[in-house]
């Protein structure tokens, strides 16, 4: 029986109908299992990584002074109704009819509703500019969800409104979020482009996009052909008026002036994000985390834990040393060396701690780097403060 109970369900083999590496990989490390097409289960492995991303992403609009708030998934119609999106999102919007034969969608978007909550609850200038967020579930009927996360009909999204009683200051809100995205996207280890995109359905007049590129290798009569993939995380826009005209949100300046509400709009695909971080940082054995989201930061492999003591005995000091200050996964099981180094290669731990006879002899354990498969022995007493340096620089978000 494990000492340490971990819900891992790893696969071996590709999964059937899998069009892109981070979906491959997503099921073969046991982070999502698919429950119908475009709905996945998050599992424990990518319940943590989904959490790490979450906090980088609330660290940021922290520092933006944005204010939290969770608004529902079911909105009435009568919004989309009056704003006229039934008709543009069109075949995409899920809608449903409920008991009373009222007609109701399931959110792929919340203009709508923010800007109806802000014209009821803040009637005063002095309150503005201000930003309101969240990280919510959200759904699109996509005609051909594939690709998993990348592509699905149920997705998680931080999406956050800032309003304000004129251009210039919408203006200097927008800039600052862009340069946060880039600082979220950053300490994820991706490097994004961005261009200026059309706002669509969204509504306002200028918007940005944040993506990556992953590249697909298709043969085609003896030759390789090289095809880009572009993957989009984040979007940014600024509606003006658009909305709080709709919707009569207005306010009187001090010059006792009415004025409608400039707003802008800022979206991160937060489990999209997670799909496109595994296109950028894989390899042939499995995912390589950047070291702030990886699920575990250290995995322990001891040979033969059951059967030598002294493995087992030095291996539980390390574990319980170690995970006082990291996420360390321990593999306290019978399972060959072969099999518990492929799986955590698959996983994706940045580390790994091998921890045998031999090295014991010498007072050492093994310590080898996923992404580089560089290999070093290291003194048991030094390991604490060599992984501590290794992963300090990324520790508050652990």
């Amino acid at each position: 029986m494990r000492k340490t109970k971990y819900f891992l369900s790893t696969k071996k083999e590709k999964p059937s109908n899998t069009h892109s590496i981070s979906h491959q990989l997503m099921i073969r490390s046991g982070m999502i299992s698919q429950s119908s097409s475009g709905i996945y289960t998050w599992l424990p492995n990518g319940i943590k990584v989904l959490k790490k991303v979450i906090k980088i992403i609330h660290h940021e609009m922290k520092i933006n002074n944005a204010i939290e708030i969770n608004m529902p998934i079911l909105q009435s119609s009568k919004l989309w109704i009056k704003s006229n999106r039934m008709k543009t999102y069109g075949k995409e919007l899920f809608q449903i009819i409920d008991r009373n034969k009222n007609n109701l969608i399931l959110s792929p978007t919340h203009e709508e509703i923010i800007t109806q909550l802000v014209k009821k609850k803040i009637n005063s200038y002095k309150s503005f500019p201000m930003i309101l967020y969240q990280i919510n579930t959200k759904f699109r009927d996509e005609i051909r969800p594939k690709s998993g996360i990348l592509r699905s009909r149920e997705f998680i999204m931080k999406d956050a409104y800032s309003f304000h009683t004129n251009k210039k200051c919408l203006n200097q809100t927008y800039k600052k979020i862009y340069q946060s995205y880039i600082k979220i996207f950053k300490k994820m280890n991706l490097k994004v482009k961005i261009s200026k995109a059309q706002n669509g359905v969204i509504g306002g007049n200028i918007s940005h996009e944040f993506y990556i590129n992953t590249i697909n290798f298709k043969k085609n009569i003896n030759k390789i052909k090289e095809k880009k993939n572009k993957i989009e995380i984040g979007h940014i826009f600024q509606l003006n008026q658009v909305y709080s005209k709709i919707f009569n949100a207005y306010i009187y300046t001090n010059q006792k002036k009415k004025k409608n509400l400039e707003m802008g709009c800022y979206g991160i695909g937060v489990s999209r994000l997670i799909g496109a971080i595994i296109e950028k940082n894989h390899d042939q054995n499995g995912i390589v985390w950047p070291i702030s989201i990886a699920p575990f930061q250290v995995s322990i492999i001891p040979i033969n834990f059951f059967k030598n003591i002294l493995v087992k005995k030095i291996t539980e000091e390390i574990y319980f040393k170690l995970k006082k200050y990291m996420k360390v996964f321990l593999y306290d099981t019978n399972e060959q060396p072969g099999i518990m180094f492929s799986e955590s290669d698959l996983i994706g731990f940045p580390y790994k701690i091998i921890i045998s006879d031999n090295t014991i002899k010498k007072k050492c354990i093994e310590l080898q780097n996923r992404k580089t498969y560089s290999k070093k022995n290291i003194k048991i007493k030094n390991i604490l403060t060599i992984l501590l340096k290794k992963i300090k620089s990324k520790k508050k978000y652990f």
